[in-house]
Formats: structure tokens, sequence, C-alpha cells
């Protein structure tokens, strides 16, 4: 549930304003926002300094076996030498990328000194260095001077020209004059060798610097929390003698606050949150829901204060959605021993993630037991699946033996499980002539299609009435239209079934229609706004599409899982014929662990492209859910 919350004014002397903030710190409960925009010069000093640490931080590689240092240093001492080694580093990468540079160049004309090249000419003969296009025969026009080639680089291809006289030789040929270099090319190469020397020191230093990398995290917290005390004192209102703060605090925790500021001689103001306060979201869990905490801080949502808190009904789908998408047994078990193994070497990790694996890992595996889904293999290749499908077991009572093969992509192919099958898909009213197999083993993909469609109305069904439920609490006439888009939904899902599945239209579904649409015309739009949002009831009709697509897109359930079911089976039975060796049984089964690897891969980015858009986009537009909240984050010291 969503915990509720007070805006909470706290008034202290301006001289005890440091002292203050200090104590709501460590009391930990109040999410303070500014009264004012936080500037100052201290706080972009901190700032500078946060920084520091966090670019220090970064730049210590992670080594797990690291040797403590000799000379121990302390975190600051750390931030200052990887400081020290990032200037050293930069000046190092700088001298390596400019001899390079000079080196790409000069490096053709070989030993070139420029000290030669003055020598050369105070005795009158001069050298210059040009670079033509391939292809043109290079020429001068002094006959005596001295043309020697060199070979190719950035510039073109490379000549050095020397004469003897009063000026330098013209050239005939069009080429680009290269200038002498500032350095000779065997300086060039020492400052290359001497600057990776260099930065293969730096590395070496850093990896020292790693055994110290747990100083710089404490000294990262301790910034930080300076950082938050200084942002906090630079967003309060002063005056010559009183300060104040303002923040939200979880309305049960309110006694607590003002026992402290009856304590510290605060004046302190508690009133509830308006409409337009932009107010933190706690989200308190149970048991059941505890796994949620872990999906919402995956996805990075959070319901907003004035909304809903789903995270039940959120939970319950998403695990039926994931397994759905995932559909293997295998798979479950593979994600259940990972959670078990990694919950062994890590027991006090949070807990909510792991619960939330056991979750979706449990759905996975029934939903595989339910389907006979075994890394996509079929009793003609692997005698033992029969073992696993419960269909096959007396004590399964007959009537959930029939459910869990109506549920499945194929009818029976034992002709005497298929009779007792076909008597009971036969005796269905509702059912279409298309829904009853002929023969056994016939592919029935439309009874997992029909189920898509009956999670989508219940889905959507339970999002509408509880938006009714909210608005009729709220006093708001426009629960009205919510009973019209319930209405409209049931009638999506009957012409879903008919255009999809060809299932006869039930005959209330035009009289329900009508009612729907006149509830949503009359009552979408409360009269006081009906002149500022009367464009909302012509866009009534795209909406109503919308509606009809929101139940179509539950068949991606049908589609994704199936898609990965295929891709097993398909390389199963290729695969096949190379069980008779050991060679071939070894090398399909490296194959296998490849695709199924892809596999796991594939559903993974299913379940979060369309469990979580089921839940975040059509679940939540039934009930004007926009998922605008931010979590509440109480002025504390971070811990470390």
């Amino acid at each position: 549930m969503i915990t509720p919350m007070k805006k909470v004014t706290i008034i202290c002397l301006d001289s005890d304003k440091q002292a203050s903030l200090e104590r709501l710190r460590e009391m930990g409960i109040l999410h303070i926002t500014p009264l004012k925009n936080p500037t100052g010069s201290s706080l972009n000093a901190v700032r500078n300094d946060l920084l520091r640490v966090q670019k220090a931080l970064e730049s210590i590689p992670d080594v797990k076996k690291a040797v403590p240092l000799e000379d121990s240093l302390t975190g600051e001492g750390v931030v200052e030498e990887v400081q020290r080694l990032l200037e050293v580093r930069k000046n190092a990468e700088d001298a390596h990328a400019e001899a390079e540079a000079n080196l790409s160049r000069y490096g053709v004309f070989g030993n070139l000194d420029p000290k030669s090249v003055k020598s050369l000419e105070e005795r009158g003969i001069f050298v210059r260095l040009y670079a033509t296009a391939r292809g043109i025969p290079f020429e001068t026009e002094d006959e005596k001077a001295v043309i020697c080639p060199f070979a190719e680089n950035a510039d073109g291809l490379c000549y050095a020209v020397l004469n003897q006289g009063a000026e330098p030789a013209k050239v005939k040929t069009p080429a680009t004059r290269i200038p002498i270099p500032a350095q000779s090319v065997e300086y060039y190469r020492q400052e290359r060798s001497g600057s990776l020397a260099e930065l293969d020191k730096v590395e070496k230093r850093f990896q020292e610097l790693s055994a110290e990398k747990g100083k710089v995290k404490k000294c990262l917290a301790e910034t930080t929390d300076a950082y938050a005390l200084e942002t906090a004192s630079a967003g309060m209102l002063s005056s010559e003698m009183l300060a104040a703060v303002q923040g939200f605090c979880p309305a049960p925790r309110v006694a607590e606050l003002s026992a402290a500021a009856k304590a510290a001689g605060w004046g302190l103001r508690v009133e509830d949150p308006s409409e337009e306060d932009n107010v933190p979201t706690l989200l308190s869990y149970n048991k059941l829901s505890r796994p949620m905490q872990f999906l919402y801080d995956i996805i990075g949502i959070s319901p907003g204060y004035h909304e809903v808190d789903v995270s039940s009904v959120f939970l319950c789908f998403f695990s039926i959605f994931f397994a759905m998408i995932v559909g293997d047994m295998a798979y479950g078990l593979l994600f259940l021993a990972i959670a078990l193994i990694v919950r062994k070497k890590k027991p006090n990790a949070n807990s909510a993630g792991f619960h939330f694996i056991y979750l979706m890992s449990g759905m996975t595996i029934f939903w595989g037991l339910i389907n006979a889904s075994f890394l996509g293999l079929s009793p003609e290749l692997a005698s033992w699946m029969r073992y696993l499908d419960l269909t096959n077991y007396a004590w399964l009572p007959e009537p959930l033996q029939n459910a869990m093969l109506w549920i499945r992509t194929a009818a029976p192919s034992d002709p005497a499980k298929f009779a007792a099958y076909h008597s009971w898909v036969s005796g269905i009213s509702f059912f279409p002539e298309s829904f009853v197999p002929l023969e056994a083993g016939e592919s029935q993909m439309q009874h997992i299609q029909f189920f898509c469609f009956c999670i989508a109305v219940v889905h959507l069904s339970i999002a509408h009435l509880w938006n009714i439920a909210v608005r009729i609490k709220r006093k708001d006439s426009t629960f009205l239209a919510q009973v019209g888009w319930l209405l409209c939904c049931w009638c999506m899902f009957c012409l879903a079934n008919n255009m999809v599945l060809g299932m006869q239209m039930p005959g209330f579904v035009m009289p329900m229609f009508i009612v729907a649409a006149v509830l949503l015309v009359l009552f979408s739009v409360p009269p006081s706004r009906l002149k500022q949002d009367w464009i909302s009831i012509p866009m009534l009709v795209l909406n109503i599409v919308n509606s009809f697509t929101d139940v179509i897109s539950y068949i991606r359930l049908f589609a994704v899982g199936m898609s990965g079911a295929a891709i097993a089976e398909a390389f199963n039975g290729m695969l096949s014929p190379l069980f008779g060796s050991a060679i071939g049984i070894a090398g399909a089964a490296l194959i296998l662990l490849f695709v199924h690897g892809l596999n796991i891969a594939l559903a993974i980015m299913g379940v979060a492209v369309h469990a979580v858009r089921l839940n975040t986009l059509e679940f939540s537009n039934g009930l004007d859910l926009q998922w605008s909240g931010y979590a509440f984050a109480p002025f504390s010291k971070s811990k470390n």
C-alpha cells in the first residue's frame, strides 16, 4: 500500500540551522523539499568535491585478489593519488598521441634531424620536404637539385629536395610543402616509448590502488552526506533570526518528529498534502507483494502518491505472463537452481529479488507441467517425457486432465485419451465447432488464443472495476463512464473472439455496446468541464478502437510463447538423427546448449517487453494510472 504522508514545516533558530539538520538526518524520516533553489559557493565546493571522489572511484579497477598496499593510505589520500595518476596518464596519452602523429608524418624520412638540416643550411645547402599525389612525376626548376624519394604517408608520396645556392630550389610539380619537424625522428621514437612506459606504470599503480577501493567508497559516502547536508541547508529559508525547512514525513512517524521538535525547541507545522503538492511515494509491502519491490526497482517506476498501489495485481498477472512467455519447465528449474545457489552464497542479500525469482520460476514450472513442456522434447524423441505429463496419471481427476489437455496446442495423440477428451470438449456449449478436434494429435492453437483473450478481459475488468471504486469514493460522477468502459471491454472481448476465432457473437453484445456508448458520451466529461474538454467526446471513437486493440494485444502471450517452443522443437527434430553416435550426441548437445541459451535470452527480452507492457500500458490505461511517482528518499546518512 501507499503510506500516507504529512507535509511538515519546521522552524528553528538560524544559529541552530546546522545542528537541526544533523538531528533530522539522524532520525531519517523526513523527505526534504527545498523552499528555494539551493545555490552558493559552499554548495558548489562540496559538489566539486563529490564529483572528484566519484571520478576517483570510477577510475580504480576491480581486482579480485588485490594485495593491500604497504604504505596504506587514507580514503582522501587515495583520491588525491588517483587525481595525480589521472593527470600523469592524460599527459602521457597526449605525449604519445603527439609522438605517433609526428612519426606517422616524418618516420618515412628516416633519421631526420632538424639540427642536421640547420647545419646544412648554414653551409649553403637547402633541404625541403614535399608530398605529391600518386602517379605525378616530381620535378624541380633547378636541374642540379637532388631529389630523394621516400615512402608514402598521409600527405602523399614524399620527397626531399636538396640544392646548393642562394635560395631553395623551386618545384614544378603541384606538391604540398611539409615543414621541417621541431624535433628529430629519434626523439619522437623515444617520446613514444617513454609515454608507453609511463602509461604502463600508471596502470600498475591503479591495480595496486584497487586494494584501497573500499576506503574510497567510504569517502564517497561521507562526501555524499556532506553534499546532502549542504543542499538541505542551501534550500532552507532564512532570516536574521529564524530558518525554515520543509518536507514530507510518513504519517505513522509524525509522532517521532513531534517529540524531537519539542525536545529541540523547533516550531512544527503538520498538514495534509494538497493535490498540487509533488508528494513522494513510499510503498509498504506485505509478504505476498514483497517481490514487487525488486521488479519496481528494475523497471524504475513508481505510482504517484495520489494514484493507487496495484502491486498485488501487477505481481499476480506478471507471474502469469512470465510463465506463458518462458513456457518451459526446464527453464524454470534452471532459474530456480541459480537463485538457490546465489542465495546460499549471499545469505545477507536483499530477499525481495530472490522471492521474485522463486515466484517466477515456480509459475514457469507449473505452466510447463500443464503443457508437458521440457526443452521442447516430445515422447517420440524421449520416451521418459511421458512421466512428466500429468495427464498420464490416474490420480489426477478426469475434468482436470481434460482442462490441461484443452490448453495445449495439440489434441492428445493417444486414441483412448482422445476419445474422453473429445467428448468433454463437445459438451461445452459455447465453444464453436472449430474448437472440437476431429482426430487425435490435431492442432488446437485457437484454445490458447481464447485463453489469452480471457486473461485480457479479466485483467482489464479488474482495472475498470478498481477505477469505478476509486471514482465512487471521490464522489466523481465520471464513474458511470468507467462502467461504460467496463461494458465496452466485454463487447471487445466478444468481438475479438468472433473475428479471430470465429466464435458466434452473443445476442446481448449489441445492446450492451449501445448502453456503453451512451454512458461514455454522457459521463466521460463532467458538466463543469464540458467547455474545456469537449474534444474528449469525439475522441471516444478512437478510444473505443483502442479498447479493441487492448484486448487483441494479449494474444502476444500466445505468439511469443509459441515462438520459443517452436524453435526448441525444430532444433530437436533437426538434430535427432545425430543421437546415434557419441560424436553426434556431443555435437548435438553443444548446438542445443547454444539454442536453449538463445531461447532463454529471447524469452527474458519478451518478458521485459510484453509482460511489463501489458501491466504498465493496457492495464494501467484502464485504471488511469500514469506511474508519475518518485520514491520517498528520507534525509539520512548514506549506508556504506
